[in-house]
């Protein structure tokens, strides 16, 4: 009876031990259930090396890879999952001396966990040495799909299905306030007082989230017809060029998070980015990272991004970002004229239609553009961009047909992207390109203010 006992006792406690370790650890700051990996044997094949490892740890879901190399390089790794089956996935690394590269494991966001490192094989592509240390595992807290941070001007909200891109901003000094006006939604400071109506939401994002295309993100582009790659098609049919974007592909199909930080009011993330007009399996051989922070009445994005596709350079035009607001703000505003930052009256464009029924580009003396609402003193947002020789494309689709209460999640849109001609920007592989922006919220007069003391 003893016996019996003890083995229905052990098997409570396993039962119930067994769902305790899918619980979240620590996140930011220090990764729990470490297991460094130092021992393996390695066989050398011109510019592969593979690491035979197949030691099991504790269960993880988060990976480092200690190394240094002279050249960039392309990985592949093959774990055992904790169901016992084999799961592998690619990855690229950095050149450089005493290096970690971090990375989450496919199917993190699904609870998804490994229990071992079977091998590790690594291409040197643009170097000749590549020596890796140890591989370390961890077990790593699983966010939801969405992160925020916020300080006393804005909640700041990024996707986690979608790149980490930015996908929500609210403002919280304006009193913002979306209401309804026979049957279309309008935003506004104050709106219930200057529409004279109830206020249907006074928590607004003012990020367009509709799809995986929208958003505010980093989105670059790159050669077209090239050898062994299918190009595919735009929703028009058009053939369409190789296109990572942060958010993911035409299908929603998702970019991978690779790595997220979060400190204070700073938030870090990589991902390896969707190529837009492909099916999932597409995945591009890149990586763009981004730091967004809070700090002055302004967000700041800082973006980076990295292509390991050995695809032809070439001269392309580029969203820097893409950016893409609620289109209840849907006035464009910004300063092209010849005597910037003295407060000379801005250009408005009020009645723009959404490209590719055209291709309206316009040239901001001060590097700053806007989408307000209806009236001269409307609260609006902006954005800046510091890059020299820019342009702003814009456009409005489905103008004042928003409904949704929740303008975020409607598909009409207002959208413009800085833009630099095809002899700026040059895409090319195995060498980071790297930008910065700005976003500020209030009327005009404020956005201006804001953007001067950054100028």
């Amino acid at each position: 009876m003893k016996r019996v006992f003890s083995f229905i006792l052990s098997l409570l406690i396993v039962a119930f031990s067994y769902p305790f370790s899918f619980l979240p650890t620590s996140y930011d700051k220090e990764f729990t259930m470490e297991n460094a990996i130092t021992e393996f044997e390695v066989t050398e094949d011109q510019n592969k090396t593979e690491y035979l490892i197949n030691e099991k740890t504790d269960l993880f879901n988060y990976y480092g890879i200690d190394y240094t190399s002279d050249g960039y390089c392309r990985g592949h790794i093959v774990f055992e999952t904790y169901k016992g089956k084999t799961a592998e996935e690619d990855f690229f690394l950095e050149p450089g001396e005493n290096m970690t590269f971090y990375s989450f494991i496919d199917g993190f966001l699904d609870k998804e966990k490994n229990k071992s490192v079977k091998t590790v094989s690594v291409e040197n592509i643009t170097g000749k040495s590549f020596v890796m240390y140890g591989i370390k595992t961890f077990n790593r807290k699983v966010e939801k799909r969405e992160v925020f941070i916020s300080d006393e001007y804005y909640k700041l909200g990024i996707d986690l299905q979608w790149g980490g891109a930015l996908s929500y901003l609210e403002d919280l000094k304006n009193d913002v306030e979306a209401v309804d006006l026979n049957g279309v939604t309008k935003v506004d400071s104050n709106a219930s007082e200057r529409y004279n109506k109830r206020a249907i939401s006074r928590h607004v994002n003012l990020i367009n989230r509709f799809d995986a295309g929208r958003l505010v993100q980093q989105s670059y582009y790159g050669p077209m017809d090239i050898e062994g790659y299918p190009n595919g098609t735009f929703t028009d049919g058009n053939k369409w060029n190789y296109n990572p974007v942060q958010g993911g592909n035409k299908y929603n199909g998702c970019s991978k998070i690779v790595d997220i930080r979060k400190d204070g009011n700073t938030l870090y993330v990589k991902c390896r980015p969707m190529d837009w007009a492909m099916p999932d399996e597409w995945i591009t051989p890149s990586y763009m990272e981004a730091w967004y922070s809070l700090g002055g009445g302004r967000v700041h994005a800082s973006c980076r991004y990295t292509d390991w596709s050995g695809y032809p350079t070439c001269r392309m035009g580029v969203e820097l970002p893409a950016f893409y607001c609620i289109e209840p703000l849907n006035r464009f505003v910004y300063y092209g004229g010849d005597k910037p930052w003295t407060g000379d009256t801005p250009d408005v464009e009020p009645s723009l239609d959404f490209w590719p029924i055209s291709y309206p580009h316009f040239r901001s003396t001060e590097n700053w553009a806007a989408f307000t609402g209806q009236f001269d003193d409307s609260f609006g947002i902006a954005l800046y961009s510091p890059l020299k020789d820019i342009d702003f494309l814009s456009g409005v689709y489905g103008r004042n047909e928003t409904t949704d209460k929740d303008a975020s999640k409607d598909c009409a849109t207002s959208y413009f992207a800085v833009t630099q001609t095809a002899n700026e920007w040059q895409f090319e592989s195995y060498k980071p390109y790297e930008y910065d922006f700005y976003l500020t919220t209030g009327t005009v007069e404020e956005i201006r203010a804001n953007f001067k003391e950054i100028k």
